[in-house]
């Protein structure tokens, strides 16, 4: 039928798709075979959605044919509408690179098509290429224009121009699809970076809260509380288990947990280091476990047996500068994926965990260290006052001994006794006590077996708890309820026992008030020996005193004593030898006597000096001007005389004067010289030397004789000291020369000394200050 002139359009009950009744049978066959239902593009686009599509749009088939092979080298996807109504449908499902629209179709036209097609926000900007058959008049360009056309042709026109102006718009559209698909990936990145810093932000959250939570844990326990009550929730597990090495480091041991059978924690509350569990290997490797699902549990321990237990797991060690602390466990409901995030999570969470446990391990450690300090110092302290009530009492026994006492009871107990060995070492006696109950406390004495135990095997007995048998045993009542007891050491022995007692329940001796006894009982011990060596030395010291005082005056009386007798000898002698009546063997008798009565008479003198030097101290001087010179040859004519045959040379040098008792000086050169004559051979030289030098004088005595033995130098200025005489020489002396020497030089402010060698032979020098200081 046709109206108009127009064919009209009667739609087919199958397909939907419009025939001109004028069509051919060939034409309406290949429409049949081109026929496309409502969704059949929409699958071919889901399938193909990379390729660009391009819609055809005519009312007569053979055109649409036409165009599917002109664009056909362009490799696109192409739909193809046989109506306006049918492309309206198309882009309904479709996004199109281009639309190639005929202008005049049966129903809708092309114009009233593209006019509806810009209706819709969607398709607004698809671009139109008009195709027409007919001449194109300006009225008709702009009407298409108008409708939002990008281009018009007319037909015929070349296939190129075509193809060329189809693929501008099919770059053009793949070029939006790649920025489309890029904003929606863009979108999609942006989304997931949302949710990670949305998922970051919660996991920051928690890990805060935790760590709030643990910096006010100051235990173990505590540490583990917050664990579970926060950190489990907030990792999403639904059992976990804190485990720590022990103190070998061989195994781990569980110190908390939740949410685990009771059967599970009794296997598992001890794991050998050694073991294949996730526990000890992420602490053995110190990195974290990850198990996601049953199924890789069973993969990598298949010797565990896990069913019902969990679907994923982790272990994480606990580490705090590379040291191993322990490892922590949670198990989960469900399989699960640990992402870089969780994973990170829960390694923070184990980190926090880890300081948190060894901060509670260093508080714990310090506090320790205080006390321990703190009982450090009380019992320096204790140990101080008690030494220095020791040192201070120590010079008299008795003393000392009460004080031992009363200072342990005070320190350490409620009564304290000390005994030492009877003289025959057979018992034990009590050599002092105390009780801080005053005179009703009776001493403690240990019984036979317990101070047997302590003296015989030198060991400390330590008795927490008294029996009702020891009790009776003490004598001491059911008042008295712990003992401790220790030895007495003095060189190595034992000596005696301290045994101190407390009264009352809750108060036992413990393994530390025994190390304190112990201390207490040798500075006790030492203070007790040193006690009885300061009584032993004082009285030896006054038994010497008194006898050296007896030796003194009785060396006085009879040094004074002896003069008169030896006065009337010397007096009788030279009355004798002054009658001239008598032979030469009574002279010479008589002269022996003289010279015998001379040496007594300076022996005396001696005995004289030395009393007065030890008992009036010092020997008194008359100082006056003294010409030295004189005083040497003096000395020196008078020992001639008295030793015929020998030979002193003496040399003065210039005038040698000072502030001396000349009586004196000459005695001091008497000695040295008669030294010097007695203890060399006659043949020896003997010299005598005296100068100035500076503000003193030099005297020196030398002679070649032997020299004086070594190991007499050191005492050689004592009294009652003397060299070896020559073969057959007589005793002389007493052995005071020397130390009267020493004592008149030093009451002068002088000095003497002595060298002697083989080589050179033995020279004495006294040094003399001209004026007295």
């Amino acid at each position: 039928m046709s109206q108009d002139g127009i064919p009209t359009m009667v739609p087919l009950q199958r397909g939907g798709i419009p025939f001109s009744r004028g069509a051919t049978v060939a034409s309406r066959l290949t429409l049949t075979h081109l026929r496309i239902s409502d969704e059949a593009p929409h699958r071919q686009a889901k399938a193909v959605s990379d390729a660009p599509a391009v819609l055809l749009v005519d009312d007569h088939v053979s055109n649409l044919v036409a165009l599917e092979a002109i664009l056909e080298p362009l490799g696109i996807r192409m739909d193809k509408a046989c109506s306006g109504e049918q492309a309206l449908r198309f882009l309904l499902r479709e996004d199109y690179a281009v639309i190639l629209l005929d202008v005049r179709m049966a129903g809708l036209s092309g114009f009233e098509t593209a006019a509806l097609i810009k209706q819709r926000e969607r398709t607004r900007n698809v671009p139109i290429i008009f195709l027409t058959a007919y001449g194109r008049d300006d009225a008709e360009l702009v009407t298409g224009y108008a409708t939002g056309a990008v281009d018009f042709l007319q037909k015929p026109f070349p296939p190129e121009v075509l193809r060329s102006k189809v693929s501008v718009f099919v770059e053009l559209f793949r070029a939006q699809q790649q920025v489309r698909r890029q904003s929606e990936l863009l979108r999609q990145k942006e989304a997931e970076a949302r949710d990670a810093a949305l998922r970051a932000a919660g996991y920051i959250d928690r890990l805060r809260d935790f760590t709030a939570r643990l910096s006010e844990a100051a235990t173990v326990p505590q540490v583990c509380r917050a664990l579970f009550e926060q950190g489990l929730v907030a990792a999403g597990a639904k059992a976990g288990t804190v485990n720590l090495l022990d103190a070998e480091g061989e195994a781990l041991e569980v110190v908390d947990a939740i949410g685990y059978p009771e059967s599970v924690l009794s296997r598992w509350r001890r794991i050998p280091m050694t073991a294949a569990m996730p526990l000890a290997e992420s602490l053995r490797e110190q990195q974290a476990i990850w198990v996601g699902s049953s199924e890789e549990w069973s993969a990598r321990y298949p010797l565990m047996d896990t069913r019902g237990l969990h679907e994923a797991a982790l272990a994480l060690p606990l580490l705090v500068k590379g040291r191993a602390l322990g490892a922590i466990g949670l198990s989960f409901a469900r399989p699960r994926t640990f992402t870089e995030m969780d994973r990170a999570f829960f390694t923070a969470l184990a980190h926090a965990c880890a300081q948190a446990l060894d901060r509670v391990h260093l508080t714990a450690e310090e506090r320790r260290a205080h006390a321990v300090a703190r009982a450090a110092a009380a019992r320096l302290q204790m140990l101080t006052e008690a030494s220095d009530a020791f040192d201070a009492t120590n010079r008299d026994l008795s003393v000392l001994l009460d004080t031992i006492t009363r200072q342990v009871a005070y320190f350490l107990g409620d009564t304290c006794t000390l005994c030492l060995l009877s003289d025959d070492a057979t018992r034990l006696e009590v050599a002092a006590s105390h009780s801080n109950q005053g005179e009703e406390g009776a001493p403690l004495l240990p019984g036979e077996g317990l101070s047997d135990f302590v003296l015989r095997g030198g060991r400390p007995l330590l008795v927490p708890e008294l029996s009702e048998d020891q009790q009776r045993e003490l004598g001491q009542g059911e008042a008295l309820r712990s003992l401790l007891c220790v030895p007495l050491r003095t060189q190595g022995k034992v000596v005696g026992t301290l045994s101190v007692g407390r009264m009352g329940p809750g108060r036992s001796f413990t393994q530390e008030d025994q190390e304190l006894v112990e201390e207490l009982a040798a500075k006790a011990a030492l203070s007790i020996e040193n006690a009885r060596l300061f009584a032993e030395q004082q009285r030896s010291q006054e038994e010497l005193r008194r006898r050296a005082e007896f030796e003194q005056q009785l060396v006085g009386i009879v040094s004074h004593d002896l003069r008169n007798p030896l006065a009337a000898i010397s007096m009788s002698a030279g009355l004798l030898e002054k009658k001239g009546v008598l032979t030469e063997p009574q002279k010479r008798m008589v002269w022996r006597i003289g010279q015998a009565t001379e040496r007594a008479a300076r022996m005396i003198r001696d005995l004289l000096d030395f009393t007065k030097a030890r008992l009036g101290g010092g020997i008194a001087l008359h100082r006056q001007t003294t010409d030295l010179r004189e005083v040497v040859h003096q000395v020196v004519d008078e020992l001639l005389v008295a030793n015929p045959g020998r030979r002193v040379e003496v040399e003065v040098q210039g005038e040698v004067r000072g502030e001396w008792d000349s009586d004196r000086i000459a005695q001091v050169l008497t000695n040295l010289l008669g030294n010097a004559l007695a203890y060399s051979p006659a043949d020896a030289p003997v010299r005598v030397d005296a100068r100035l030098e500076g503000e003193a004088a030099l005297l020196s005595v030398f002679n070649g004789g032997a020299p004086i033995p070594r190991e007499l130098l050191p005492r050689l200025f004592e009294p009652l000291t003397r060299g070896a005489l020559k073969e057959g020489q007589s005793t002389r002396s007493i052995g005071l020369g020397l130390y009267i020497v020493q004592d008149i030089v030093r009451g002068h402010g002088g000095g003497v000394e002595v060298v002697s060698s083989e080589q050179h032979g033995t020279t004495f020098t006294v040094r003399l200050p001209r004026a007295a200081g």
